[in-house]
């Protein structure tokens, strides 16, 4: 049953980004409506190389250019959230609520694994947080806050246990 609900919900999450792009003027072409296909099965942060090879699987006759600009294409809209952490790599996921979400990261110092969704994490950063700063800048700065991005380093569980 939760298989079904999960497949019902990727449905009209690439409706709701299907919409979002023809609502703006632009047309649902294959590469967009592949690289949409592909960020909404990811469970994890995806770089521009990474969807490449993947678009690649699917249909070759897209290029590495093809993707680029769709990717920028899809943050502009913002339809995807493009992520740079520490290293200045860029990173590419996209949810509904995109430019009003708080991301939270762990990178490992020593296996460099990116963690994300943490639970714990978020919690120990809370809410709170980002409505005081948003308020505060605002106020303070006269600048309007759609996101910002909390990166922590360190090591992840498997590295501090392993002692590494």
């Amino acid at each position: 049953m939760a298989e079904v609900d999960k497949n019902i919900e990727e449905m009209n999450l690439e409706k709701y980004y299907e919409d979002k792009i023809t609502n703006s003027g632009f047309k649902i072409t294959k590469p967009r409506d592949t690289i949409i296909k592909i960020l909404s099965k990811a469970s994890n942060l995806l770089t521009a190389d990474d969807i490449y090879m993947e678009v690649k699987n699917d249909d070759p006759s897209i290029g590495v250019a093809t993707v680029y600009r769709t990717l920028e294409l899809l943050t502009r809209l913002k339809i995807v959230c493009r992520i740079i952490l520490g290293s200045g790599r860029s990173y590419y996921m996209f949810s509904r609520e995109c430019a009003k979400e708080t991301f939270t990261y762990m990178i490992c110092n020593n296996c460099k694994k990116i963690i994300t969704n943490n639970q714990c994490l978020q919690s120990a950063v809370k809410v709170r947080l980002r409505e005081n700063a948003e308020e505060t800048i605002m106020k303070n700065c006269k600048l309007q806050v759609d996101n910002y991005q909390i990166l922590f380093t360190g090591l992840c569980e498997d590295c501090n246990d392993t002692g590494r």
